[in-house]
């Protein structure tokens, strides 16, 4: 009957916990908080997690302040964070590779002072140029670039990359299929 009025009817169970919460003395008739997990997130603490760990999961940032995964991603749709990926890089190189690749230009151009060498060299090279379909990304505010990852596991995928430059730059460049 009650529904049919339009008025919300409320469980039996409801009505006994009122009133035995009445017979004890409680007449606050607002909902206590609710346990479990917190809804809200505190936006510097979420910052603090990214600035330490770019590449830090929603999941992971989840559990480490005990809120729900969807409670992450909406503060950071708020503080206008994105998730972008990283750029790739050949591989990184170490000092000491980067001591022979120094010592190698230099004399490079102390050749071509002496005999202008390289105005006459034109150079070919083949490489398979291997990519990968997964790679990770990090959290970014607007206007940051994203960060960069050297490039580590090898899978079939492939392209055959041909080159052909002189001293002043690229001539001609093919990618074939394998």
């Amino acid at each position: 009957m009650c529904e049919s009025l339009g008025i919300n009817t409320v469980s039996y169970d409801a009505v006994k916990v009122w009133f035995l919460n009445f017979k004890a003395g409680n007449f606050d008739s607002e909902d206590e908080p609710l346990s479990g997990r917190p809804i809200e997130v505190n936006c510097e603490l979420l910052k603090q997690i990214i600035d330490q760990d770019r590449n830090v999961s929603t999941r992971t940032i989840a559990l480490e302040l005990d809120v729900c995964q969807k409670t992450i991603v909406n503060a950071l749709k708020r503080i206008n964070v994105k998730f972008k990926f990283n750029r790739w890089v050949p591989h990184e190189l170490t000092a000491q590779n980067k001591r022979r690749r120094k010592a190698a230009c230099l004399t490079l151009l102390r050749d071509q002072r002496k005999e202008r060498i390289l105005d006459r060299i034109v150079t070919c090279d083949e490489n398979w140029v291997y990519y990968n379909t997964s790679r990770r990304g990090g959290w970014s505010a607007p206007g940051e670039s994203a960060g960069s990852v050297a490039r580590r596991a090898l899978t079939n995928k492939k392209v055959l990359l041909c080159n052909w430059w002189d001293c002043r730059g690229i001539i001609y460049k093919e990618y074939f299929k394998s």
